[in-house]
């Protein structure tokens, strides 16, 4: 370990003896010191909350110094802003003459002046303040947040970083390292996927073709629908199975071959190993997007990997209908979650669908998740769908010499062409280049 390294790692280590500290002492008022104010209690509670934070930051610093993984701010160009959410921006960025994504927490702008406050001491008893602008920093946001929100979101990156960082699996993103530095933002690195996410997929090509539905061919859709089971079925299936909690095309990538992976482990959870597969956890309910949230856990109830299922089997409506689940019910997302605490199990119109996926569809998002099948049953059946990839060489290759041709089409004929192996590979480069 360098001696940088090591000089992070104790500086995370005397940021969680900080924080860890203030629980312990009691707050006042100063006489002595008008810039000096009394911390009201949720200030308290933000300060305890940074607790956690601190000590998964510094959990996570010596072991990206330990695995290689941990990536210096300095290294990273920063090009443009790629999608910004409530909780998180994600920028491209140049790392080593790679283009990569970086994911920010939305709040990284203010800095941590909870971990940061100045402490006082007279005698025995220790007395902790902030100054007035620094708890004002700290409780109201660059986004208007309150500081206990900023914590969570720092948390919950810091909690993604540490998933990403030992799951590796070809149907995932694959993490490349984060910036762990107390001075910079928290960042995750991961592989840039330049063909976006699928639903904004779904919505270029709507309006490229003019229409209001628009879905790819079955060969694609199994294609898609196999790569996120497999996925699921290695999460699921490890000595101690883990829950994405968010599936939904927002977190489903493309590469430039629009091959589909699954992003974003933000607020997946670890189930306790048991030799019980029908076992069920007690988790915070209500988590995950509301379209594609299962029953069981908009009531909070019990619920396990079943969850993912129930995603999945929306997902799969999606790309085969090329509409949003529940359109029937209207636009709002809440319509379905009141009609799942009424007790009714509303479900899609699976008519939309091809008709070769729809047994899976439905076995998918039974309402009782014990019979649901298993990730590893999804690719198995996924397997058996019977597709034919309709492709006429002649035909694409006029076709890309007349007009623009979009990703979907480059992907086809690379496709193909990577299958007629018995031709040179000059040849095939120049077929491509036309």
């Amino acid at each position: 370990m360098s001696c940088c390294d090591e000089a992070e790692v104790e500086k995370s280590q005397e940021t969680i003896a900080l924080v860890k500290a203030t629980e312990s002492h009691t707050i006042v008022d100063h006489e002595d010191d008008a810039s000096m104010v009394r911390v009201p209690s949720d200030a308290v509670a933000s300060v305890t909350s940074s607790v956690r934070e601190a000590e998964l930051l510094a959990r996570l610093s010596a072991k990206a110094v330990d695995a290689h993984w941990r990536v210096s701010r300095k290294e990273l160009v920063m090009k443009r802003e790629l999608s910004k959410t409530l909780k998180s921006t994600l920028f491209l960025a140049e790392w080593r003459g790679t283009e990569v994504v970086v994911k920010c927490a939305e709040t990284h702008f203010t800095t941590r002046a909870m971990s940061s406050a100045r402490i006082t001491s007279k005698g025995v008893s220790s007395a902790f303040s902030l100054k007035k602008a620094a708890l004002d920093q700290a409780a109201t946001q660059s986004t208007g947040l309150a500081a206990e929100d900023h914590h969570a979101m720092i948390e919950e990156l810091l909690h993604e970083i540490d998933m990403m960082s030992k799951e590796r699996h070809p149907d995932m993103v694959m993490f490349l390292g984060a910036c762990l530095d107390q001075d910079a933002p928290i960042m995750c690195i991961t592989e840039y996927m330049p063909g976006g996410d699928l639903e904004r997929y779904y919505m270029a090509k709507r309006r490229e073709k003019t229409t209001d539905v628009w879905c790819p061919p079955l060969w694609r859709i199994v294609e898609w629908c196999a790569a996120v089971a497999r996925a699921l079925a290695f999460l699921h299936h490890r000595d101690e199975p883990l829950i994405h909690r968010d599936l939904k095309p927002l977190n489903l990538l493309l590469n430039k071959h629009l091959e589909v992976k699954v992003a974003d482990m933000g607020i997946s959870k670890v189930m306790a190993a048991t030799n019980n597969s029908a076992a069920s956890y007690t988790m915070t309910g209500g988590v995950g997007s509301w379209l594609y949230m299962a029953p069981e856990v908009v009531r909070h109830e019990q619920y396990n990997e079943k969850v993912d299922i129930y995603a999945f089997a929306l997902i799969m409506y999606f790309m085969s209908s090329g509409r949003a689940p529940f359109y029937q019910l209207g636009r709002d997302p809440e319509l379905v979650l009141k009609e799942y605490l009424r007790g009714h199990e509303p479900r899609p119109v699976v008519a939309d669908c091809h008709i070769q996926l729809r047994p899976i569809m439905a076995s998918a998002w039974d309402v009782e998740e014990r019979l649901r099948p298993t990730a590893a049953q999804l690719v198995q059946e996924l397997s058996e769908v019977p597709v034919t990839k309709r492709f006429i060489a002649g035909e694409s290759l006029a076709l890309l010499m007349v007009e623009p041709v979009d990703a979907e089409s480059w992907a086809s004929l690379d496709n193909f062409l990577r299958t007629l192996s018995y031709l040179s590979t000059s040849t095939v480069h120049s077929l491509m280049i036309v």
